[in-house]
């Protein structure tokens, strides 16, 4: 879990990075040194020795602050450390500049300063479960390297140390964060401590001063580790094979070159290719894939759950916002409608979503649809009614399916269209897009005469004036195309099955053609009250081409050319009630995993 400390095994490590800083009136930007030197050293117990210098000069005037290389000295035996250089590389210690100050009547600089962990291990936690703290410990210096007027004599010290020790030397004073940094997770996102003001007493007549800083700190493997990805699966029971990778690291993280050989820990609930780390799920249960090297690396882990065989399709409805009885039940109505026409189950999926993207933070395990629901304002009444799409797919190799969505609804249209009927059909429209129809069809189900349609051929960007009409789009699934064919499809003389390519960006290519088969549920209009928008064999056939397990029989009829309203119900116009959805479907980036269990994007966001 992100932000508690990880229990693997219980050494202790001497961590300790170089970094620099100097007095001035305003805050000083920090740049990297331009090399980083890794040196294995082993020290005397209790009395450590100097093993690395650093000297960083600040320009006050200038607002800099550069750091020169990093030269490692050997030191001889006794308790094994290791020391890591390099500011931004493996921590970064940073004070932003409206929090660092001189007062000349107290002679008092101080700077409030984060410490940022970039490495792949917890800082401040020997065992994983006890907190020890990071120590920030003054290496060298201070030392007065300017004065006004140039030449004079003055002496820096730390004014306010929380305790001085012995690290690289006698009496070294050092600062205490006294809490746990947990690893940047995934890395590229980091978690800085929280603040802590530091203070020198600096004479009137100093304008700069150097001085050396190395972070000590207790991580739980200092020999190394091997990482798992991912660091937890779900799976179920004939839902197929998953794979986990392990990576053996250093104890900053960095690779080391040697050979994971993988076992379970209980062969009766999982299986494990020893070479490949391909898990079979065996039996419902709890069990651990095991990586190791046979070296000093500790071992890796892999929770796994597999879930027992489950039958049919569940949709899981979170209300992010309240929604009244009525409103709830057209949203379940919708899920039941959808969850009976798909009969397959999928396999049970870990959604971790870091940023707030789905209407909310997202951690949670997922069989086999979930879907955020918020009624929320939007444009105020018509116009924009709703959208909805998913905001994750399961890896390629458990079939790339949305495994969870999001449906938001316009507060000030939805009473209105409970009122006459009319929100059963919006939400189920709207679920079909969250289910992957018009938000799954760029995997090359999507084209015209010139082949695959690109994100910026359907998506132009700007709404005023309207884009063009297109030529012809269609959706190429055989499936789809076939049910199209068998109810009266077989006379119709352009591409099958036809696309919307009329409308705005959001409408066109993501839905059916309104000018084919004008009722269809999942064409870009909502009919007006008391007609019936039929969820056809053509939209189920849709999703088979998708990948979905689907039922044979079950939907509504729509013959093409007959599926469409009574005569004279055509134009959309006000009067009949026709409401066009305008640009309902998210189009935002989407979200899954790649085979180290890393997250990425698999869609990118196509917002204008």
């Amino acid at each position: 879990m992100r932000g508690t400390p990880r229990t693997t095994v219980y050494p202790i490590i001497f961590l300790m990075l170089l970094v620099a800083a100097a007095a001035c009136v305003d805050g000083i930007p920090v740049t990297s040194p331009e090399e980083v030197t890794k040196e294995e050293v082993t020290e005397p117990a209790g009395n450590p020795s100097v093993v690395a210098s650093v000297t960083c000069t600040a320009n006050v005037t200038a607002g800099e602050l550069s750091c020169g290389k990093v030269p490692v000295v050997d030191i001889e035996t006794g308790v094994q450390r290791i020391i890591v250089g390099g500011q931004g590389m493996f921590v970064e210690l940073f004070s932003p500049q409206p929090f660092v100050s001189y007062n000349p009547t107290t002679q008092i600089f101080q700077a409030d300063v984060y410490l940022e962990n970039y490495i792949t291990q917890g800082l401040g936690s020997a065992d994983g479960l006890t907190t020890t703290g990071i120590r920030v410990f003054t290496h060298s210096g201070p030392t007065v390297t300017s004065t006004t007027p140039p030449g004079g004599t003055a002496t820096v010290t730390v004014a306010n140390a929380d305790g001085t020790g012995t690290f690289t030397g006698a009496n070294q004073p050092f600062h205490l964060y006294d809490q746990y940094l947990p690893a940047a997770d995934p890395p590229s996102i980091f978690y800085p401590t929280d603040t802590l003001t530091w203070q020198w007493n600096v004479p009137t007549n100093v304008n700069t001063f150097v001085f050396e800083v190395f972070v000590d700190a207790d991580v739980v493997n200092p020999n190394g580790y091997v990482l798992m990805s991912p660091g937890s699966l779900l799976m179920s029971v004939g839902g197929g094979t998953q794979t986990v990778t392990g990576t053996p690291a250093d104890v900053v993280g960095r690779g080391v070159i040697t050979t994971v050989t993988y076992s379970s820990s209980d062969p009766t609930i999982a299986n494990v290719n020893s070479s490949t780390g391909e898990v079979t799920a065996v039996n419902a249960g709890i069990v651990d894939i095991i990586g190791t090297t046979g070296g000093p690396e500790a071992d890796g882990r892999t929770r796994v759950t597999i879930d027992p065989p489950t039958a049919g399709f569940d949709i899981d409805l979170h209300f992010i916002t309240p929604v009244s009885a009525t409103q709830a039940a057209a949203f379940t109505a919708a899920a039941a409608r959808w969850g009976g026409l798909i009969t397959g189950d999928l396999a049970t999926e870990q959604v971790d979503i870091p940023i707030i993207l789905c209407g909310g933070l997202v951690d949670e395990h997922v069989d086999d649809l979930a879907i955020n629901v918020l009624l929320d304002s939007i444009d105020g009444p018509g116009d924009f009614l709703a959208f909805a799409g998913p905001c994750w797919f399961r890896p390629t190799g458990a079939g790339g399916l949305p495994a969870f969505g999001f449906m938001v609804f316009d507060t000030a249209d939805v009473a209105g269209l409970e009122a006459d009927g009319r929100l059963d059909d919006l939400v189920a429209h709207e679920m079909g897009h969250v289910l992957g129809i018009g938000t799954l069809w760029d995997n090359g189900l999507l084209n015209d005469e010139t082949g695959p349609l690109t994100s910026d051929e359907c998506f132009p960007g700007g709404e005023d004036p309207p884009p063009p009409l297109m030529t012809d789009p269609f959706f190429s699934g055989p499936q789809a195309t076939t049910a199209f064919n068998n109810n009266g499809g077989g006379a119709y003389t352009g591409n099958r099955v036809p696309v919307e390519n009329d409308f705005g960006p959001g409408s066109r290519c993501v839905h059916w053609r309104e000018s084919v088969t004008p009722t269809e549920l999942m064409t870009p209009i909502i009919e007006a009250p008391a007609i019936a928008m039929p969820l056809s064999e053509m939209t189920v056939k849709s999703l088979a081409d998708l990948g979905y397990m689907v039922a044979t029989s079950g939907w509504d009829t729509c013959l093409y050319p007959t599926c469409a309203p009574p005569a004279g119900v055509v134009a959309l116009d006000a009067a009949v009630g026709r409401l066009e959805l305008v640009n309902d479907v998210w189009l935002g980036p989407i979200y899954s995993r790649d085979e180290q269990g890393q997250i990425i994007v698999v869609v990118p966001d196509r917002r204008r």
